[in-house]
C-alpha cells in the first residue's frame, strides 16, 4: 500500500510541476488576450504599441501592463482551476513593479 502511494504522489507531483512550468510560459495566445481585454470596457481607447510594456508569469497566472490612451492598464490572466482549464484575463488601472 506504501508503494502505491509513493507512486501515486510521484505522479501527482509531476504533473502539477509540469503544469507550473506551462502556466510560467509566455504565451501569444494569452497575450493577445490581454490585449483585447485592456481596452474592451473603455471607449475611444487605444492601445500604444504591439507588446505590452511588462510582462510577469509566476506558476498561476500572467500579468501585462499595457500602455493605453487612457493611460496605464494591469490584465491579469489565470486559468479557470489553478493548474487547468480555460484562461480568463481581467483588467484595472494600475503598473507593474519592474
Amino acid at each position: 500500500m506504501k508503494r502505491i502511494f509513493g507512486y501515486l504522489l510521484l505522479i501527482i507531483s509531476g504533473f502539477i510541476a509540469y503544469q507550473s512550468y506551462l502556466n510560467s510560459q509566455p504565451s501569444p495566445e494569452i497575450e493577445a488576450m490581454s490585449k483585447a481585454k485592456a481596452c474592451a470596457e473603455a471607449e475611444g481607447c487605444e492601445i500604444k504599441g504591439d507588446r505590452p510594456h511588462v510582462l510577469q508569469t509566476s506558476i498561476t497566472a500572467r500579468r501585462y501592463q499595457w500602455e493605453t490612451s487612457g493611460g496605464s492598464m494591469v490584465v491579469t490572466c489565470e486559468r479557470e482551476y489553478l493548474w487547468f482549464g480555460e484562461w480568463s484575463c481581467s483588467g484595472a488601472p494600475g503598473q507593474l513593479a519592474y
